[in-house]
């Protein structure tokens, strides 16, 4: 249930991540320090069955890797502009140049872009704003440190940067507002449904276009047997969900009986 708020959320919670010596302590933010290159990212993407670069610069595969945690990886994907074939995600400028074949390139910082810079590095931009009648922008950026020219500094770091940074090669655009469009929403743990406001209901039944739905504590779409008591629990009654997630109202159903035996009931 991806959203470009939480996938900025995700990669502000990692300011402070170095890479390690050796595979050792991914998941930990500080320990296993060292020059190795080795990184969770690299592993996750490795995972995903595409080519994470495991013990190589990372600064383009995190921003990646974070698109795939927020959006599901086929997803991700999808908003780089490449295929599993077709990855490049791991490569500064072929990043970029899948972006730019796709004519979602430009030189104007926005949330959620990913920036590719000359000096052969990659960050995210989080947040744009004036101040003192200037205009920056705030880039969340891998394998880097304070310094605004290092690509290899070895840590998550947010820097803040000026609108026409002459280091920018460009920004590469991922349309998320047409991803936050009201609705059924599909992915690869299931269906659920997106309100205006960009939220979605949990633990509770929705009536849709005239059919009700219930979603469970995940959000998610339920379908066949459920027991509710204002709850998805194992006390209160029993109702059958269609495969379509419609509650099929009164009519015959199987059910396991206590013996695995089919029951037939009537809801």
């Amino acid at each position: 249930m991806g959203t470009l708020e939480g996938l900025i959320k995700r990669e502000l919670a990692d300011e402070g991540y170095v890479e390690k010596a050796s595979n050792m302590d991914l998941d930990s933010k500080t320990g296993n320090k060292g020059s190795g290159n080795y990184t969770k990212y690299s592993r996750d993407v490795n995972a995903w069955g595409l080519n994470g670069c495991q013990g190589q610069p990372w600064c383009c595969t995190m921003q990646f890797a974070h698109e795939g945690y927020e959006f599901g990886v086929e997803k991700a994907l999808e908003h780089w502009n490449m295929t599993r074939k077709t990855y490049v995600g791991y490569n500064c400028f072929a990043t970029y140049n899948a972006f730019k074949k796709a004519g979602k390139t430009g030189t104007e910082p926005k949330p959620g872009a990913v920036v590719i810079f000359n000096f052969s590095h990659a960050g995210r931009v989080v947040r744009v704003y004036s101040k003192n009648g200037r205009q920056w922008f705030d880039c969340l950026e891998g394998n880097t440190s304070a310094n605004l020219s290092d690509r290899n500094g070895g840590q998550v770091k947010l820097k803040t940067r000026a609108w026409n940074d002459p280091t920018v090669k460009g920004f590469c655009y991922i349309d998320y507002a047409a991803e936050e469009k009201p609705g059924w929403v599909h992915d690869a743990n299931g269906w659920w449904y997106r309100e205006e406001d960009g939220s979605y209901p949990q633990m509770v039944w929705k009536q849709i276009n005239h059919h009700w739905y219930c979603f469970g504590r995940s959000g998610y779409m339920l379908t066949g047997w459920i027991r509710w008591n204002g709850e998805q629990t194992g006390t209160g009654n029993w109702f059958y969900l269609e495969e379509s997630g419609e509650f099929a109202g009164a009519c015959w159903h199987e059910k396991p009986g206590g013996n695995g035996a089919l029951e037939r009931w009537y809801v």
